[in-house]
C-alpha cells in the first residue's frame, strides 16, 4: 500500500489544520537556516580573509588598549632566522564629525610588491603610477554614497589637527564582493595615512610578520618577547580561533533560544495531535473496520508526519537561502555584524555547511517524527465500533 500517497491526500482534505503546521514548522527552519546561512558564509569569508593576514602580529598595548607601536624594531625583526619580512600597518578610525561617522583609514606601503597586489585584488583597473601622481584614496561603495551625501564625489578633505585640511582623491571603488571586511574603508599610501590619523613617522599600529615555514612561528615568538617583552603578539591561529569562538558564540546564543521555542512548538503539535477530532476518529474507525492494522494506522499518520516536515524543512531551507544571499542588509547580517556606522553596502558569499545542516535536520525533524508515534498509536488501538459511532 502507497501510505504517501493516502497521506496526501488526507493532508489536502484536511488543509486547514495542516496549514497551521506546516506554516510554523517553516518559520522555525527558516530562522534556524538564516542564521546558519549567515554565520557560515560570514565566517568563510573571514577564513579567506585571514589568509591573507600575516603570520605574527606585534602590537603595542596600554590598559588594554592598542598604542602606536615604534616601527624602528622592523630591522631588528628582519635578522631573525625564519623570518621572510617584517613591515609597518597603519590603521585607525577617522572621524567625520559632519556625517557623524566613522571612516575607518587603512594605509598601506605601495612599494612593497605583496602589498600592491592586495589591492589590485580589490580593484581590478589599479594602476599603481597613476596612483601615485597625486594624494589619491580607494574606497568602499558604502563610504562613495556617504561622501556623495555631503557633496564629495571627486575628493574628501580629511581634518588634520594643527594643519591644513588634507584633500585626498577618490581615484576608485572596491569591487563590492570585498564589502564585507571593507564596507567602511578607505586605502591610501602609508605616508598619507600617518598623517590623517596623527602618527609619527617612526610609529605605526601593529608590526606584521611572514614566516614561510609554519612550523618556526612558536620559536620566532618567544624571540619577539625578548626584543619586546611588553608587547602583545598574535599569531594567525589565535586570531582564526578568536574569529570561529566569536561566530560560534552567537549562533550559539541562538541555538539555545531556537531549541526552547521549538520544543515549545513540540508540545503544542503533541497536545493537538493526541485529541484527534471526531472525524479525525471515525476516519481511523473506518480504516480498522476494513481491515488497516495498527501497524497501517501508524504508518499512515507517521507519512502524513514526514511529508509535513520535510516539505517544510525544504521551504524553509529555500527561502532562507534566496533571502540571505539575494537581499541585502537584511536583519541577520544586522545581528552578526551590529550597529550600522556607515550604509552597509554588503553581499554574502553563498555558502552551504552541511554539517550545520544535519544537525538542524536531527534536532527539527525526528522530534516531530517522535512526537507523532504516541499519539498515532493510542488512536489505532481505539475501538473501530466506538469510534465510527
Amino acid at each position: 500500500m502507497n501510505f504517501f500517497k493516502f497521506a496526501s491526500l488526507t493532508l489536502i482534505r484536511n488543509l486547514s489544520k495542516n496549514i497551521v503546521i506546516f506554516i510554523f514548522f517553516t518559520l522555525f527552519i527558516f530562522i534556524a537556516s538564516s542564521f546558519i546561512f549567515t554565520s557560515s558564509s560570514l565566517q568563510n569569508s573571514l577564513d579567506a580573509e585571514l589568509k591573507g593576514q600575516p603570520d605574527i602580529i606585534i602590537q603595542h598595548k596600554k590598559a588594554s588598549r592598542n598604542h602606536p607601536i615604534d616601527n624602528s624594531i622592523v630591522d631588528e625583526i628582519n635578522e631573525i632566522p625564519g623570518v621572510e619580512k617584517a613591515y609597518e600597518r597603519v590603521f585607525g578610525y577617522y572621524f567625520f564629525d559632519t556625517a557623524n561617522r566613522y571612516i575607518n583609514v587603512i594605509g598601506i606601503d605601495f612599494l612593497d610588491e605583496d602589498q600592491e597586489k592586495q589591492i589590485k585584488h580589490l580593484y581590478e583597473n589599479f594602476d599603481l603610477k597613476v596612483f601615485m601622481q597625486k594624494d589619491n584614496m580607494l574606497i568602499s561603495s558604502a563610504v562613495k554614497k556617504l561622501f556623495e551625501q555631503y557633496y564629495y564625489d571627486k575628493f574628501f578633505n580629511f581634518i588634520v589637527e594643527d594643519e591644513e585640511p588634507k584633500k585626498v582623491y577618490i581615484s576608485g571603488v572596491f569591487d563590492k564582493r570585498v564589502n564585507l571586511f571593507l564596507n567602511d574603508a578607505v586605502i591610501m599610501d602609508i605616508a598619507i595615512a600617518k598623517d590623517i590619523l596623527g602618527y609619527e613617522e617612526n610609529e605605526a599600529s601593529e608590526i606584521g610578520i611572514v614566516v614561510p615555514n609554519k612550523l618556526e612561528i612558536d620559536n620566532i615568538v618567544q624571540k619577539l618577547l625578548v626584543i619586546t617583552p611588553t608587547s602583545k603578539i598574535i599569531t594567525k591561529n589565535n586570531m582564526y580561533k578568536y574569529s570561529h569562538e566569536l561566530y560560534d558564540y552567537k549562533g550559539g546564543i541562538f541555538l539555545s533560544l531556537f531549541i526552547t521555542s521549538f520544543l515549545g512548538f513540540l508540545v503544542i503539535f503533541y497536545s493537538q495531535a493526541s485529541s484527534i477530532s471526531g472525524p479525525g476518529k471515525k476516519q481511523i474507525g473506518i480504516l480498522r473496520a476494513i481491515g488497516w492494522s495498527i501497524n497501517d494506522i501508524i504508518k499512515w499518520k507517521m507519512s502524513e508526519a514526514m511529508i509535513v516536515s520535510f516539505v517544510s524543512f525544504l521551504s524553509g531551507i529555500l527561502l532562507s537561502y534566496f533571502y540571505i544571499f539575494l537581499f541585502k542588509n537584511n536583519i541577520f547580517v544586522s545581528i552578526f555584524l551590529g550597529s550600522d556606522n556607515v550604509y552597509k553596502d554588503i553581499s554574502l558569499e553563498p555558502f552551504f555547511d552541511i554539517n550545520s545542516f544535519a544537525i538542524l535536520f536531527f534536532i527539527t525533524i525526528v522530534p516531530y517524527l517522535a512526537s507523532t508515534l504516541h499519539p498515532a498509536w493510542k488512536s489505532s488501538i481505539a475501538d473501530p465500533t466506538e469510534a465510527v459511532k
